[in-house]
Parts: structure tokens; C-alpha cells; sequence
């Protein structure tokens, strides 16, 4: 029993150094591009097309993470949480386009906005449960996107319509490079907000919330409001990225600020690297992003798919991740971020007990 504690303690050690190197070189890496790097004949170790992968990975990391909040911490599994990101770009969208103003001063409201329109919804979203909940909130993404189109005043689209907004560009030098930075310090937000919620009276009331509501009820635990904090706080964090991505994208409209894609990817990323965990998240977003990109041919490094056209190998990819998906889900329930700490070990037992516990 020590021996296995030890070993499992060893395992924790060797996967976070290998994360703080990983996470050291994938933030230094850009500082190559920079004029002085070049000029120094230092090697280029990221181009713009790094940058933007990497951006969106930061990005994933912050929807990723702040879903784990309501979805893996407090339990109740929300399927419409794009619509934070939806509002938070819109926000700063607005302000930067009909208000004039600057992108940083319009910045900071998108999570202000998004949190307190969570927190409106959420008094009577979250009086619901299981996939009650999961449902309602599918809705309320769903119909928030609609919203944001379709309204009109004196005959003219409010938010742009089905055009959508065009923001001017932030010009900065080095622009790829900064918004790299910027959604990073996002994502390394939501990791810490995560940390301190685990450690704070708030996420111990969470987790109780998770585990048995009626008890943490009975035992004091103001169950809505505690609830409703959870549900604004993913809500703020959702909203920033979204704030973040409009001034980056430069264009703002439905289709791709309130894509149903983001809800399940989210999830899902939240699923793969472990739910209820710091690093869960963010781990799995990392590994989901580059696996999509990866199957679908568009990173430097890929694959040929034998017998398969290249019209059909977006289907083929999207078969491929959800089978893979699939194994991970029966096989590590408890994400890669347990499995490679230690805490998962595979065996007929585990997998009877998996298959138990993951099944209807």
C-alpha cells in the first residue's frame, strides 16, 4: 500500500514536470518570431500559423475549464454554455463597433455582462435537474444565438443581423503574438480560479452540492446560491475568451460565436483530461484540439487515410475521434489526468466496474 502511494506520487511528479515543461516551451517559443530573435539568428520555433493554433487552444482551455465548474465541480451538466462566449463577443463586438470604444476598455465587460446574464437565467434554470437541466440549457443556448440575429429596432438589425459585426483591427505590433498572450492569460485565469474554488468554502460546497444536494442542504449549504455563483463564474470566464476571440477574429455573427460545436467540444475535453480536477480540462483540451486537427488534416504533421477521398475524410476523422472518444470514456472514465497520476490502473476489474458505473 505505501509502495503503491509512493509509485503513484512519482507518477504525479513526472506528469506535472512534463506539463510545466511542455506549458514553458509552448509560451517561449513565439518570443523566436520577434524581430531581436531574428535578428540574433535564433531559430524560428513558431510561425502565424502556430499562433493560431496555439490561441485556440488557449481558448479551448478557458471554455473547457470554466465548464468544469458547473458541469464537473458542482455537477449539473450544462450543454449551453457557448452562449457565455457568444455574449462576451458580442459585448466587446458592440462597444468596439456601434460605441467606439477602445478594445481594452470594452474588454472587461464582456465577463461582467455574460455573468449577469448567467446569473439571471440561472435562479430558474438551475431548479432544475439532470437532464432536465441539460436540456433547458441546450435551449437557452440555442435561442440566445437566435436572439442575438434576429432582433430589430426601427427596421434595422440590433447585433448585425445575419451580416454580423466587422471590428476594426487592433493595431499592435506583433498582433498574433499578443493575442497569443492575452487568451493565455486567460486560460491560466480559469485554471487559478479552479484552484482556489477546490480550496475554498465555495468549492467545498460545490462538490457537496454534487455528491448529494439534499444533504449539503440539510448541513447549511444555501444550494441556489451557491449554485448560481458556480453558473456566473463559468459565465464570466466563457465570456472573456468570447471578448478576447471578437477583437482577434475581427468578425462576430452567429455561426461562429454561437457554434453548437463549441458545447460538445467543451464537454468533451472536460471528459478526456478529468472532470473535477485543476489540469483536467485544460489537458484535454490540449490533447482534443490537436487530435481534431490532427485527423483532419490540417496540421503540418498528418496522415493518409488509404481508400478515403479528401472530401470524405472530415466524416472519416469525426468517426475515427468518436470512437477513440468512446474508448476513453469506458476504459479511463476519470480522464488521462487520473490514469497517468496513477490513480487508474487498467484491469478486468476496473473495466467491469467502468462499464458499470458509465452505463445507463
Amino acid at each position: 500500500m505505501i509502495a503503491t502511494a509512493a509509485s503513484n506520487r512519482r507518477r504525479q511528479r513526472i506528469f506535472l514536470i512534463a506539463g510545466a515543461i511542455l506549458a514553458a516551451y509552448a509560451l517561449l517559443a513565439p518570443l523566436t518570431s520577434l524581430d531581436a530573435a531574428q535578428s540574433a539568428n535564433v531559430p524560428l520555433l513558431a510561425d502565424k500559423f502556430w499562433f493560431q493554433i496555439a490561441t485556440n487552444i488557449a481558448m479551448f482551455i478557458v471554455m473547457a475549464t470554466a465548464w468544469n465548474i458547473i458541469g464537473g465541480i458542482t455537477g449539473y451538466a450544462a450543454f449551453g454554455n457557448v452562449a457565455f462566449f457568444g455574449i462576451g463577443a458580442y459585448t466587446t463586438g458592440m462597444l468596439i463597433a456601434k460605441a467606439k470604444w477602445p478594445f481594452l476598455l470594452a474588454l472587461p465587460l464582456a465577463p461582467v455582462v455574460a455573468a449577469a446574464f448567467a446569473a439571471l437565467v440561472g435562479l430558474p434554470l438551475l431548479r432544475l435537474r439532470g437532464h432536465y437541466f441539460a436540456v433547458a440549457s441546450l435551449g437557452v443556448g440555442v435561442a440566445v444565438g437566435e436572439l442575438v440575429q434576429n432582433i430589430d429596432y426601427a427596421g434595422q438589425p440590433v447585433f448585425g443581423g445575419a451580416s454580423g459585426l466587422f471590428l476594426p483591427i487592433f493595431r499592435i505590433d506583433n498582433r498574433g503574438l499578443f493575442f497569443f498572450y492575452l487568451m493565455s492569460a486567460a486560460a491560466a485565469l480559469s485554471i487559478a480560479v479552479t484552484w482556489w474554488m477546490l480550496r475554498s468554502r465555495l468549492g467545498y460546497g460545490l462538490i457537496a452540492i454534487r455528491e448529494n444536494e439534499e444533504a449539503a442542504s440539510v448541513l447549511g449549504v444555501n444550494t441556489t446560491a451557491y449554485k448560481v455563483a458556480a453558473f456566473a463564474l463559468a459565465a464570466a470566464l466563457t465570456g472573456l475568451a468570447g471578448g478576447i476571440f471578437s477583437q482577434w477574429n475581427v468578425f462576430v455573427n452567429q455561426d461562429n460565436v454561437f457554434p453548437i460545436t463549441y458545447n460538445i467540444q467543451m464537454i468533451l475535453m472536460a471528459l478526456l483530461g478529468g472532470t473535477g480536477t485543476v489540469f483536467g480540462p485544460a489537458t484535454g483540451a490540449v490533447l482534443l484540439y490537436l487530435l481534431i486537427q490532427f485527423l483532419g488534416g490540417t496540421l503540418p504533421i498528418s496522415f493518409d487515410l488509404p481508400f478515403v477521398s479528401s472530401d470524405a475524410r472530415p466524416i472519416v476523422a469525426q468517426v475515427i475521434l468518436g470512437l477513440l472518444l468512446v474508448v476513453v470514456v469506458i476504459f479511463v472514465p476519470r480522464g488521462v489526468i487520473d490514469f497517468f497520476g496513477g490513480r487508474t490502473r487498467l484491469s478486468v476489474a476496473y473495466l467491469r466496474r467502468s462499464l458499470r458505473e458509465t452505463s445507463l
